[in-house]
């Protein structure tokens, strides 16, 4: 059955591997031994390599050392995440907030606690897998609305009573921002609980990278709970939920991937204290990124790229559909010296197999150029040759019997 399974995934070009990074400055990485400019990274304000953030890590692993060494409700709760829950509850302009080990961490510990078998989740059907699996987790039932339809949404919230509506901000695989202030308006004239994971918004939308609620000034009360990745922007890892007092309270209580698993490294928390200080100090950062992100835009169209969200967003992605065809793009432009995601099913649904291009604020409107001339090149001579193909195999076959 294994084998069975890996043949099927290997036939239809689904197999995954994973690319050896050796080295990275800024937005370049040494990849299977060749330099290349990343454009694969979430890493959009370039925080993970920013010397004051390294310096906090150093300083942070000097004082605490390595692990946490327990749990946060045992002996693992150190001052640094102490401090970096209460800065972010403060950044956000929320009750308060809770350290989880991980974004995935966070949704699968966040939705199980809040429904239960009983309850009702309605969902945006493009949501992140970590969000589906904690749905499943929860055994609520799951209702799911087409991507970003809020009509469809207010039908399925109007039949239910105190459901739970669950949504990402900017969707990482289509890179367009969810409707998220009508989202909002409708889960409170419904009654329902509003959970956003806005792990690519944070740190990019906002004039102060305060994410989706700042950019579409929404408060606590139409975003009641906030799940903040810090792997993105913040060039971290773990994930702020915050909320009122009571609700991360219960959440505390009754989340087991909060309860039950050792807490972050100190270090890692007073590193990324320093993060939301240089996040907020250096501006340039997020202006730059936007600025790219439109300047990428605006490039695509000028040659006809089928980009699928013009929203300004790092995240661009570009449906070529065939799974072989995108992965022999994906090595044309390695080759060329851009690494680029190939984004197959079943992360994304069949048939809509993509090139996911990531920007980060390091970029050079040169590179961003270069990929795209590469790219149209690349996705013409492929287009041809599948038109001669088909073409082809729909001539009469009049070779001689063999």
């Amino acid at each position: 059955m294994l084998l069975n399974a890996l043949r099927e995934r290997e036939t239809n070009h689904l197999l995954r591997n994973r690319f050896v990074i050796e080295q990275r400055e800024n937005a370049n990485v040494m990849v299977s031994g060749k330099l290349a400019a990343n454009f694969c990274s979430n890493d959009y304000l370039n925080l993970t390599q920013h010397p004051d953030v390294v310096n906090a890590f150093i300083r942070g692993a000097n004082q605490y050392g390595l692990g946490s060494g327990a749990s946060s409700l045992v002996s693992g709760y150190f001052k640094p995440l102490k401090q970096l829950e209460e800065a972010f509850s403060e950044f956000l302009n929320r009750e308060r907030s809770l350290l989880f080990n991980s974004g995935y961490h966070a949704n699968l510990g966040v939705i199980p606690a809040l429904a239960q078998k009983n309850s009702v989740v309605i969902a945006d059907k493009l949501c992140h897998a970590s969000l589906i699996d904690g749905i499943i987790l929860s055994r609520a039932k799951h209702l799911r609305y087409p991507h970003n339809d809020i009509a469809h949404a207010e039908k399925l919230l109007q039949k239910q009573t105190e459901p739970l509506v669950v949504t990402e901000s900017i969707f990482s695989m289509q890179g367009n921002i969810a409707p998220i202030k009508k989202l909002a308006a409708l889960a409170i004239q419904n009654h329902a609980l509003l959970i956003v994971d806005d792990a690519h918004g944070i740190g990019v939308l906002g004039k102060e990278g305060k994410g989706i609620c700042e950019h579409l000034q929404l408060t606590q009360k139409d975003v009641p709970c906030l799940i903040i990745p810090l792997g993105k922007s913040f060039g971290s890892f773990g994930a702020v939920v915050s909320g009122s007092e009571s609700l991360i309270e219960y959440v505390l209580q009754f989340s087991r991937t909060y309860c039950y698993t050792t807490a972050l490294p100190p270090a890692i928390s007073y590193a990324t204290l320093e993060t939301l200080k240089v996040l907020r100090d250096e501006t340039w950062r997020r202006e730059k990124l936007s600025y790219l992100s439109d300047k990428f835009t605006t490039a695509a169209k000028e040659r006809k790229l089928p980009l699928i969200s013009m929203d300004n967003t790092p995240i661009k992605s570009i449906v070529v559909g065939s799974n072989k065809m995108t992965l022999a793009i994906q090595d044309k432009l390695l080759e060329k010296g851009f690494f680029v995601s190939c984004i197959r099913p079943p992360t994304v649904p069949m048939n809509t197999t993509r090139i996911r291009i990531s920007l980060n604020c390091m970029h050079t409107e040169e590179q961003i150029i270069e990929l795209l001339d590469h790219l149209s090149h690349f996705l013409c001579s492929h287009s041809a040759e599948s038109q001669l193909s088909t073409r082809m195999a729909k001539l009469p076959d009049d070779r001689d019997p063999v």
